[in-house]
């Protein structure tokens, strides 16, 4: 009789824990997973700004601004058959997801002289949103 009453007890307590579970932790991933989908989404349009100047897919042909694909990682100025400004061949920094936040706050500051028609985006959510979106559609 002991050995049933434990059981059933135990068997309580695990749908109990699988209740509380459906109800507090299913939420909260969902509320991730819409969190970072808002911030794709939100990458995905401001990006839309920068495909007048940019290619991103392995194998296209520059533009006015190189082809971004496998950026990351790699040396600022340095895309074998592009023609980089002075400013950006003696720009000393590897693309990371700081030192394009960096960037993006402002071109201008970080690389003085560079030619590239862009101010900038002020508010962090939005360069963390662009470089969320740029990760997914640069990286070999």
């Amino acid at each position: 009789m002991k050995k049933s009453l434990f059981c059933n007890g135990l068997a309580s307590l695990i749908i109990t824990f699988f209740w509380i579970s459906a109800v507090f932790l299913v939420p909260l991933t969902s509320v991730h997973a819409q969190t970072a989908d808002t911030t794709f989404l939100r990458g995905q349009k401001l990006f839309k700004k920068c495909v007048h100047c940019h290619t991103y897919k392995a194998g296209q042909k520059h533009r006015i601004g190189p082809n971004l694909f496998g950026m990351f990682g790699r040396k600022a100025g340095n895309v074998a058959d592009f023609d980089f400004s002075d400013a950006w061949k003696n720009a000393d920094f590897i693309w990371t997801d700081e030192t394009l936040d960096t960037y993006l706050l402002d071109p201008h500051k970080m690389i003085p002289n560079n030619q590239m028609p862009f101010d900038g985006l002020s508010r962090a959510n939005d360069r963390k949103a662009l470089i969320t979106y740029l990760k997914t559609i640069v990286r070999p």
